[in-house]
């Protein structure tokens, strides 16, 4: 069966040492009618040069050039030249992984149903998404089962705007919040379902993810998570009432999550947030009953007893100012 065209966005910004690597990827078996859009979002290094030099070396690629906007503006760049009947998102630096174009030309009829066409992920930092959902066609939300919280929340599949392919058609004039710095891609995926939740997944790892660099999310320190959470939450309310499906233990999990990594990323990560920005961020996550008995539990389990003993007591105590403090001065003295 002919699934039809693909349009591939790869969003580019410092993107020089790595482009080459996810164009080719992309590109490796995809058939001649695939569109390739490479984003240059203002990169001040030779990002957009290289861009142009790749679409001088292959018909299939288009290089478009505009003003740093962040990743969500640079992807709404590219859906508005897209003109394949399905679209999907390459990061700069990931790559797709052999197989995916031989599969999806062996799709049955099955699968032109679907609004969503959904495949697994490998990351670099190790791990893979096999197994989350069986392969197959699901008609609604409520079809997925049990599979649904960890394709909203622990894989990630149902949150990044990777691995899956969108039908164009479906997409509309939706487009990514480019005021958000981080889950617009969370935002994206939760309106688009909201348009039509009929998903086939695919059978195979066609999607790496190199997490391990500086860049990533695991090892920056930010503010953020909890506005995000906070943004996006409504979005995932109306999605699961539109299908008939009890929202609170999700948002529950949704809200927990968010800060549970905030708390994490505060205390685990190195950055310049301020004294009255931790303290302020420290004190939303304790005023949360369920995230407070989420931490008490993993400060039980952690093995690290003494070094986990200041964290203890800044629950215990629902010290906020004192998380604050301490997590200032072992930045600065350890």
């Amino acid at each position: 069966m002919k699934l039809g065209s693909v349009t591939i966005i790869i969003p580019c910004y410092k993107a020089a040492a790595t482009l080459r690597r996810a164009v080719g990827s992309a590109l490796h078996g995809a058939p001649a009618d695939t569109q390739l859009l490479l984003v240059d979002d203002g990169s001040p290094d030779d990002t957009g040069a290289l861009c142009d030099e790749l679409a001088a070396q292959d018909s299939r690629i288009t290089a478009l050039h505009r003003a740093n906007g962040g990743a969500g503006a640079a992807r709404n760049t590219g859906l508005d030249a897209a003109d394949g009947d399905w679209v999907l998102f390459l990061d700069a630096d990931d790559e797709l992984l052999p197989g995916l174009w031989d599969e999806l030309n062996a799709l049955d009829a099955t699968a032109q149903k679907a609004n969503l066409l959904l495949f697994n992920l490998c990351r670099a930092s190790g791990g893979d998404t096999a197994g989350v959902l069986a392969p197959g066609f699901y008609p609604s939300l409520p079809a997925l089962g049990d599979a649904l919280e960890p394709l909203l929340f622990t894989s990630g599949l149902l949150a990044a705007p990777y691995p899956k392919l969108f039908r164009r058609e479906q997409l509309g004039t939706l487009r990514f919040d480019a005021r958000l710095q981080i889950n617009e891609d969370v935002l994206f995926n939760l309106q688009f379902l909201q348009n039509g939740s009929a998903i086939y997944c695919l059978h195979g790892v066609y999607y790496k993810q190199n997490d391990v660099g500086a860049g990533s999310l695991s090892r920056s320190l930010r503010g953020d998570l909890l506005d995000a959470e906070a943004i996006t939450r409504p979005a995932l309310e109306a999605l699961l009432t539109q299908n008939g499906i009890a929202p609170a233990p999700y948002l529950q999990t949704s809200r927990v999550r968010a800060c549970l990594n905030q708390y994490g990323l505060l205390t685990g990560c190195k950055g310049s947030l301020s004294y009255a920005r931790r303290r302020a961020l420290f004190g939303r996550i304790l005023q949360d009953t369920d995230a407070r008995a989420a931490l008490r539990a993993r400060l039980q389990a952690d093995p690290n007893r003494l070094l986990a003993l200041p964290y203890k007591l800044g629950l215990a105590l629902r010290a906020p100012g004192f998380l604050a403090a301490y997590t200032l001065a072992k930045q600065r003295f350890l």
